[in-house]
């Protein structure tokens, strides 16, 4: 695994055991409602090292989830999740099992917020009531999406800008019937809200400094400059390309359990393969990052 660009420094030696060759690990014996500056920035360097990280058994509650989110920086308020708790930026977060939606609704591949300015900078989701099997979630490398491409496809995609849609989502997700007229008036709502943006396919990290491929299945619809045949195309090449087994790591759920990774270099994705209540406390981590 390659190390960040914080391996000079000392820090405290963590029990840490890797998910896959690609990405993502599990930390064990820490409490993260009592963390000494020391093991949080050991915490800190494992996370830009794997993108991933997973705790068990952990004892929380809004206030502490809170107070670990921001030791990463502010949290954001999220404009798609309506279940606000009293502690801010803490949202309760239900999974769609139950509902009878699973041939229907699923959000699939995504990075979050790509259709922002300034995507997120992370997450954290903490179980606390979820299914004794299904809704695992799954992530990819960015990175890894990236140096896997062949050199004459770096050279082509090198200063190519892709557009990151809120809309396609909405559209291909099967939330919004598009044959009815409250659900056009809701996505022309997040059209007004939310224009489409623009960011570097091809984008450095802030923090460790390696490349990245920045696309995801969910909001990115074109690449500027090309006509749609070709735009159309080289994406699918791509996102196909992204979401290779090899790039993978797949978390599963327990409750009691934090999941935490870095949303500027993977996408993820959540298993909609249960009926059951799945719920969660979540939160995301802002970011003033431009992706480029």
């Amino acid at each position: 695994m390659t190390t960040s660009a914080h391996a000079a420094t000392p820090l405290l030696t963590l029990d840490i055991r890797p998910l896959t060759g690609a990405l993502g690990c599990e930390i064990l014996g820490v409490d993260l409602a009592r963390l000494d500056e020391r093991t949080f920035a050991a915490i800190h360097r494992a996370w830009l090292d794997y993108s991933v990280v997973v705790f068990r058994d952990q004892e929380l509650d809004e206030a502490s989830f809170a107070a670990f989110g921001k030791r990463f920086g502010k949290l954001e308020d999220e404009p798609f999740l309506p279940n606000k708790t009293a502690t801010p930026g803490i949202y309760f977060f239900k999974g769609a099992g139950g509902q009878k939606k699973l041939s229907v609704q699923n959000l699939g591949w995504h990075m979050d917020h790509s259709y922002q300015k300034n995507p997120s900078l992370g997450a954290m989701l903490y179980a606390t009531n979820v299914p004794a099997a299904g809704g695992d979630t799954l992530f990819a490398s960015s990175y890894l999406s990236y140096e896997y491409l062949s050199e004459p496809m770096k050279q082509f995609l090198a200063g190519k800008i892709a557009i990151h849609d809120v809309l396609h989502y909405g559209i291909e997700s099967g939330h919004y019937a598009i044959s009815s007229v409250k659900a056009l008036q809701a996505l022309a709502a997040q059209r007004e809200r939310f224009p489409q943006v623009e960011h570097p396919l091809i984008c450095t990290h802030p923090e460790t400094g390696r490349k990245l491929l920045y696309i995801n299945k969910g909001w990115t619809t074109a690449i500027k400059g090309l006509n749609p045949t070709e735009s159309k195309a080289i994406l699918d090449m791509l996102k196909a390309h992204s979401l290779q087994d090899r790039f993978q790591c797949r978390v599963r759920w327990y409750n009691k359990s934090l999941l935490l990774w870095d949303n500027r270099c993977v996408q993820h994705s959540p298993n909609v393969d249960y009926e059951a209540p799945r719920e969660m406390l979540r939160l995301a981590l802002h970011t003033d990052w431009i992706p480029g």
